[in-house]
């Protein structure tokens, strides 16, 4: 059956065309909107307080600078097909396995991350409203609520992100920027910077810890960069991360170090800046998890023709809402995580695939001419994925770094396996 046009122009299973193309900048914003979230603030005050401000500093550039790396890779991609990443991976894998098995997979990945999120967002909202106000809202209402509104704005695609972010992050940085203001003028710097940390973390796992936070940004670089006018342009949005994430993790790891506290809101108590910061908490979490809606809409695009992006946004949200509703994060959590682990090993193959095996030519036309199924990619991918859970579990380490480990260990396979093993099977 042939499938229905987008009902939101977003382009989910066709190129970009070059008059909605923006940017490299543009794209970056909505790269650094996607980073001013809670666990990226929580990772930058654990870093910090344990490291440091100076070793703290070297730590989280170091790790984004490693994520940066790999986004530049798959951005380029990204930006030279004008394919989403769930489109560019059926010419390695095949249409069939990306159909029923990978992207499936992929998309309850994203789903979990958005109620997880939903979950987490809705008890912190809870928590902050009550401390505040001495309200007392249940916690699946405020996670039901925010849900539904995130599910909203994914469902309007890329360029409704887009401006919501140019708007959003200019006002999240300003108030980052006070918060540091604040305790600059409590604290000297020199001071904060010169303190040597509690100790329990290395610069090295500091690094790996960063790396694998923000790894899958990279993974699913093409989401965005596909938006890129050139190749160059996808470059330049890979800066959100690489300079944008490190700063994020430092304006909560400044103040995080001057009170010897993490808890974000606890310390915007003492700031007394307790109600914006509430305000910045549902900006940046909406950001966040949009995208993660948003992610989950295009996996599921590239597999399920017959339904247009917006039903696919109702139904993957509602799933979603109804998982941070339940509140039942606690044991799907762990399932996410793993899923986690098997997306990364995903760019490697498409990596190799594209630069080392396809001559960099992803046209749409000449998808049909592929197999239905890679085995070469699957093999790799599975391989990967065990590489990545082995290191996981502290079983092997090639770079300390379990889901870089998994991505390099699939990318070597698919170009050894189809080049010299599996040359009528690719």
């Amino acid at each position: 059956m042939k499938a229905r046009p987008e009902s939101n122009g977003d382009h989910t299973r066709s190129r970009v065309p070059d008059q909605a193309t923006i940017g490299g900048f543009r794209i970056a914003v909505v790269v650094f909107g996607i980073g001013v979230t809670l666990p990226i603030f929580y990772i930058g005050s654990e870093i910090s307080l344990a490291l440091g401000l100076r070793r703290a500093t070297l730590a989280l550039f170091g790790g984004c600078a490693i994520v940066g790396l790999m986004m530049i890779v798959t951005s380029i991609i990204g930006a030279r097909t004008r394919l989403s990443t769930y489109m560019i991976i059926q010419f390695a894998f095949g249409r069939s396995l990306v159909r029923f098995l990978v992207n499936p997979l992929l998309a309850m990945t994203y789903v979990g991350y958005f109620a997880a999120t939903g979950d987490i967002f809705g008890g912190a909202i809870r928590e902050a409203v009550n401390a505040f106000y001495g309200i007392a809202i249940p916690r699946a209402l405020c996670a039901f609520v925010g849900c539904v509104a995130m599910s909203l704005t994914a469902m309007y695609g890329f360029r409704f992100i887009e401006r919501f972010s140019s708007l959003a992050v200019p006002l999240l940085a300003l108030f980052m920027l006070y918060v540091v203001y604040l305790v600059l003028q409590r604290i000297q710097l020199q001071d904060l910077w010169s303190a040597p940390g509690a100790g329990g973390m290395s610069v090295g796992l500091a690094i790996s810890t960063v790396v694998g936070a923000n790894i899958l940004m990279a993974v699913s670089g093409p989401d965005l960069t596909r938006y890129a006018r050139t190749g160059l342009e996808g470059v330049k949005s890979v800066s959100g991360l690489a300079a944008g994430y490190p700063l994020i993790m430092l304006a909560s790891g400044i103040p995080a170090l001057a009170f010897a506290e993490t808890d974000i809101m606890k310390i915007m108590l003492i700031l007394g800046v307790a109600l914006p910061a509430l305000f910045i908490l549902v900006f940046s979490t909406w950001t966040t998890n949009t995208v993660n809606l948003y992610s989950a809409v295009l996996t599921l695009a590239a597999s399920f023709h017959r339904f247009s992006d917006k039903q696919l946004a109702m139904a993957a949200g509602a799933l979603g809402t109804l998982g941070a509703v339940l509140g039942i994060m606690d044991v799907f959590l762990p399932f996410v995580l793993i899923l986690g682990i098997a997306a990364t090993p995903i760019a490697g193959v498409y990596i190799a695939d594209f630069f080392l095996l396809s001559g960099s030519d992803y046209r749409l036309e000449r998808l049909s001419a592929r197999p239905p199924v890679g085995y070469s990619a699957l093999l790799a991918w599975i391989a990967g994925t065990g590489v990545a859970a082995a290191a996981n579990q502290e079983l092997l380490a090639l770079t300390t770094v379990p889901a870089a480990d998994g991505m390099i260990s699939a990318f070597v396979l698919h170009a050894v396996l189809s080049r010299w093993v599996l040359k009528g099977k690719r």
